[in-house]
């Protein structure tokens, strides 16, 4: 953002539409895809995604930044899912990985220039997501926000109300859980 993010959240919370835009630009995709991660349906995550910022501009006005708003976003956010998890009485699901194109991957390296690199990255990404469906649904959260929401473990911890403490912990042990997995099934 080429304005600070203070700037951006007081400017937004006056009413100011360009500076909405600017927040929703700026945010969309990553909520979109801790939500779509969790629960693996394309449309239900858009529909949280923007109920999540629906209540986000309603709450606004009253925000007062203290570099925390990342945390405050995904916490509604992953919040709307839940109370839409319950209403449906379904938990939610993970998405499942080895549907997303290769080329969204990325690749880096000499990797890259092979020809079988889709088809290998997408093995791979088909691997882990297995793996980590197999994890408990909390790791599987945590390591979503982290990864692909990009949150720091801070950030996670406000989010999820825990100690900093507790969230690197679980984060360590969701990992070398799921490096276990990839071990297992490597063998």
């Amino acid at each position: 953002m080429e304005h600070s993010l203070d700037e951006t959240l007081a400017a937004a919370g006056a009413g100011d539409e360009s500076a909405w835009r600017r927040l929703v630009e700026a945010y969309t995709g990553r909520v979109y895809g801790v939500i779509y991660r969790q629960c693996g349906d394309a449309e239900l995550s858009e529909e949280i995604t923007q109920t999540a910022f629906v209540k986000v501009v309603a709450k606004l006005g009253d925000y007062n930044e203290t570099g925390r708003f990342e945390a405050w976003l995904f916490r509604i956010a992953t919040n709307c899912l839940r109370d839409e998890m319950r209403r449906r009485k379904r938990q939610a699901n993970t998405v499942d990985f080895a549907a997303t194109p290769p080329e969204s991957i990325g690749y880096t390296g000499d990797e890259a220039h092979e020809p079988d690199a889709p088809l290998l990255a997408a093995e791979r990404n088909s691997r882990l997501a297995q793996a980590v469906a197999e994890l408990p649904e909390a790791d599987q959260q945590l390591l979503n926000m982290r990864y692909v929401g990009e949150l720091s473990y801070q950030q996670i911890a406000e989010a999820l109300e825990q100690p900093l403490g507790t969230v690197l912990a679980r984060g360590h042990r969701a990992l070398k859980k799921l490096k276990a997995k990839l071990a297992e099934e490597a063998a």
